[in-house]
């Protein structure tokens, strides 16, 4: 980790000390962890926090040194207020008018870029790093649009926005133009390369535009998330396969009013289940 830092900042041409601080307690820090023998989720939160603090650092230094005024930020000092589960944080809604006012101030006083640590908060109880889970640099993003109201938050990815099919199965996939927050949240769910549901529900809660786009093609349109989109334009959206799984259908007329015969089906291996009034689809995963 070292050695990769300090020859990035020496590529870039940038002074070591931007990260030599957070080296230093870093080395430390796993030596005690090493003594000890024991790592809690509090603080393997702050350990995964090194990262971010160091890559935005090296980034706005460059930035500067480039030209191009920026100003970094740690999300738990920007106003990311969070529970305190440790790993699997979740954003509280002080967040918003905190990071809101933190922004608009600092821009207003003296306009600069701002780099935000990702997927990092405070815990509201604990005042310690959290991590946000599966998805918490996109929900990054995603809180600061709807904090400042933005008209659209865009994500990049590695792709040309999210696909009609998964490209190694099919090498002429193609990026599906417009999906509605239910669609893409669907897609995320059976395993497609999209934003994670839970990233995606502060820009849904704002009425705000999510477009994902490719950082390998910038020219691309990607794809852009919305509440709503006309339905006439495309039925179908992608196709999202799942491997080692079987599907069972059960049909009785016997389940009509008998409740818990869902929990009665319902295990560990559940992947999905479509009840109707008197059949019963459900997959499984294969063993």
């Amino acid at each position: 980790i070292k050695k990769l830092h300090l020859r990035t900042i020496d590529e870039l041409g940038l002074d070591s000390s931007i990260v030599s601080g957070f080296l230093d307690e870093l080395e430390q820090l796993l030596k005690g962890v090493a003594l000890m023998k024991e790592l809690t989720l509090r603080t393997r939160d702050y350990l995964v926090s090194f990262g971010e603090c160091m890559s935005t650092r090296i980034f706005s230094a460059y930035l500067n040194k480039l030209g191009k005024k920026a100003r970094q930020y740690d999300a738990f000092d920007l106003g990311f207020i969070t529970t305190d589960d440790f790993t699997n944080a979740d954003i509280l809604e002080a967040t918003y008018p905190a990071v809101a006012k933190r922004l608009h101030g600092d821009w207003i006083d003296d306009p600069a870029i701002p780099i935000v640590t990702g997927f990092l908060g405070k815990g509201w109880k604990s005042c310690a790093v959290t991590t946000l889970g599966r998805g918490g640099s996109d929900l990054t993003a995603t809180t600061i649009g709807k904090a400042l109201g933005l008209r659209e938050i865009q994500v990049w990815k590695d792709v040309d926005g999210v696909l009609t099919c998964d490209p190694n199965i099919y090498a002429n996939a193609v990026p599906v133009p417009y999906l509605t927050f239910d669609e893409a949240a669907e897609l995320a769910y059976f395993g497609a390369q999209v934003l994670h549901p839970q990233s995606m529900r502060p820009a849904r809660e704002g009425g705000i535009p999510v477009r994902v786009k490719n950082s390998y093609n910038r020219h691309a349109p990607g794809t852009v998330i919305t509440k709503t989109r006309d339905m006439r334009k495309s039925i179908l959206t992608s196709i999202v396969l799942k491997s080692n799984i079987t599907m069972l259908d059960i049909v009785s007329t016997r389940m009509l009013g008998q409740y818990g015969f869902l929990a009665k089906v319902n295990n560990n291996s559940l992947v999905a289940l479509f009840p109707y009034s008197y059949t019963l689809s459900f997959i499984v995963r294969r063993f």
